[in-house]
Formats: structure tokens, C-alpha cells, sequence
């Protein structure tokens, strides 16, 4: 993905080789963070991948990135750390994109690949099965007619290209941009076809991790005082792929000035 970037051998924000995950299938867990980097100055780069390296997580979901120097940075030093960073085709040329990085795995590419760069899929070998993950970015709610067609169109042809890809070991995980039916503060911007986008992933077989260990959670993941506050990120997780352990919202990010979005953070242990 990244050509040029293998020259850089040695890290240095990532600590011992004895702090890192085991590699193949020696690998137990997914630990995932999905963070909205928001489009970071290479300054605020620099701060997100300090912290990205110290939550010790095998799997981060990237979104809100672009083909700019501050992501470059970002994907420069995670590879430097022993991360495979991966995109989808073409995400040079746009304007946002999502990365999925992972260490402690072998990585492969998935066919046919997503229809757009705010897409990424990869399968990861763990000590199991493999498992394949999907990062997303959908589109955001921009309130008005134009956005509510651009993000009805881009749900409906995710949900076609997920059902074309699914496996038993699935993770979709990403700012998806819709909160669940039933969210509380009532948010009247989002659409039916939001929530029918959000009911339709959970009918591909995946369950909302957040959701399934907190029942009567409150949590957000964007805090806005004009559009309320909302629950956007999201970990959708099949149960072939193991055992939801964790699943909570770190706001260090968002309240650092890092991003506008809490950081999400899964662990699941990986199923026999």
C-alpha cells in the first residue's frame, strides 16, 4: 500500500518487541480501535499517532482521512511500528478514505473491492479462522435533500457489497454516520433510510458490540451542542468471530483536542 514507506525500519513510540502482539496465529484477540481523525494537520497527526501506538490495540479503523500530509505521517509512522496500513484502490485521488492497520497478522486483500476509498476490507489470518474486517466512513448527515440522497445511495450499495463479501468472521467498524433506532437524545435529522441502513447491517448476522454489553447505555461518540449529541461509531461484530469482551467509547481523544470524535475501543476474543 504504502511503496517508499519500507525504508523506515525503526519505531520508537511503540515500546519493547515484548509489548508487541504475537504475530500469526499466535495472535488470541482483536483488540480495535475505531477513530475519526478528522483530517489532521500534521501537528494533530503526529499527537494521534502518539496515542493510536499507546492504546496497544492490534486493529485500528481509521476514518475521516485524506490523501494529505498529516494522514501521510500518520500511515508513515504506524508502518514504521509494524503496522500494515491498508486502503482501497484509488484513495490517492480522494477525498476522504479510510485506513485499516493491524500488526500481529497476516494480511490479505478481499475481491471484488469496495466501490469507493471510504471502504476497506481485509481478511486477517488469526489463531482460528480467518477474519475479515470492513472499515468504514460513510457519508455525513448534512441535513439537507442532496446529502440525504448521497448517503441513502452509498448505505444501500454498502449493504449490497457487504452481503456479496460476507464470511462467517465478520467486523464492520468505522464512523458510519447513523445512530440506532431508539437513540436517546430523539435526533429528528436522521432519516428512515438511516435507520434502515443500521437495522440492515445487524441483519447481515452482526451484533452492535457497544449494544450487546450495554443494554441501557448512554454513550456517545461526537458531542455537539447544536445537533445534539450522537453515537455515530460503531463496532458491528458476527458471533463466529468470538466472544465480545469489551466495548467502550474513550473520550481522551475528543476532549485532547486530537479529533471531534471519542475514539471506540473492542476487544474480542477470538473464537475456536
Amino acid at each position: 500500500m504504502t511503496e517508499g514507506l519500507q525504508g523506515m525500519l525503526f519505531g520508537t513510540a511503540a515500546g519493547t518487541d515484548e509489548d508487541k502482539p504475537a504475530d500469526g496465529d499466535g495472535t488470541q484477540e482483536l483488540r480495535i480501535c475505531a477513530l475519526n481523525v478528522n483530517s489532521p494537520s500534521p501537528a494533530r497527526g503526529q499527537r494521534l499517532l502518539d496515542w493510536l501506538l499507546a492504546t496497544r490495540c492490534n486493529v485500528l479503523v481509521l476514518t475521516e482521512m485524506q490523501p494529505s500530509e498529516g494522514c501521510r505521517l500518520i500511515l508513515t509512522g504506524l508502518e514504521a511500528e509494524g503496522f500494515q496500513p491498508s486502503c482501497t484502490a484509488g484513495w490517492q485521488a480522494s477525498r476522504y478514505l479510510t485506513t485499516v492497520a493491524t500488526t500481529g497478522f497476516s494480511v490479505s486483500t478481499v475481491q471484488p473491492a469496495a466501490f469507493d476509498p471510504r471502504i476497506v476490507t481485509v481478511d486477517l489470518a488469526t489463531v482460528s479462522r480467518a477474519v475479515r474486517i470492513v472499515g468504514v466512513y460513510a457519508p455525513t448527515n448534512g441535513m439537507t435533500t442532496d446529502s440525504s440522497t448521497r448517503r441513502q445511495d452509498f448505505q444501500q450499495r454498502l449493504l449490497h457489497h457487504l452481503a456479496a463479501i460476507r464470511r462467517p468472521a465478520l467486523c464492520v467498524v468505522g464512523d458510519l454516520n447513523v445512530i440506532e433506532p431508539g437513540h436517546q437524545p430523539s435526533l429528528p435529522g436522521f432519516e428512515s433510510h438511516d435507520y434502515a441502513f443500521y437495522t440492515g447491517l445487524l441483519s447481515l448476522g452482526l451484533l452492535d458490540a457497544y449494544r450487546t454489553l450495554r443494554p441501557d447505555g448512554r454513550d456517545h461518540s461526537w458531542i455537539n451542542p447544536r445537533f445534539g449529541s450522537q453515537r455515530l461509531d460503531h463496532a458491528l461484530i458476527s458471533h463466529a468471530t468470538g466472544a465480545i469482551r469489551e466495548c467502550s467509547y474513550d473520550h481522551a481523544p475528543r476532549q485532547g483536542q486530537l479529533t471531534d470524535h471519542a475514539a471506540l475501543l473492542t476487544t474480542v476474543q477470538l473464537g475456536p
